[in-house]
């Protein structure tokens, strides 16, 4: 007859801090945690639309919040973590390249480069349609 050991199962024991250790676990985390600001931003536009629809005098109270110093500095601080979020984004996107230069995927800083001139084309014409801007 085999006699039974009985034996204590290894638990690792770790922080709920562990990944702020390894800096690209870290940016993982605040990747997405930008998420979250994105969208806070879209629904401050929902409210915008919103306030639109229900009137003048909603729409000017809704003006007179957005233009004050607290949602200046909220909005600017969204922009840094809506910028954060879209360059990290496309520092992913390098790991699947969607096109070759003599055979060989394209340095990561071109790819990010071309996305980004994108990016700052598609955000010109977009501002060119709705305001006019040259």
């Amino acid at each position: 007859m085999a006699t039974q050991t009985v034996r204590k199962p290894y638990v690792r024991h770790r922080s709920a801090w562990w990944w702020t250790k390894n800096p690209r676990y870290l940016l993982f985390q605040v990747r997405e945690l930008t998420s979250v600001f994105v969208v806070a931003y879209a629904f401050l536009l929902l409210w915008q639309l919103w306030a639109l629809r229900s009137g003048p005098e909603s729409y000017d109270a809704f003006l007179q919040m957005w233009y004050s110093r607290p949602m200046v500095i909220v909005n600017g601080i969204i922009l840094a973590f809506a910028l954060l979020h879209s360059v990290t984004w496309f520092a992913a996107t390098t790991k699947v390249p969607l096109f070759r230069i003599h055979g060989r995927p394209p340095p990561v800083a071109l790819t990010i480069g071309i996305y980004v001139a994108i990016w700052i084309v598609l955000s010109l014409v977009v501002a060119k349609l709705l305001y006019g801007v040259p």
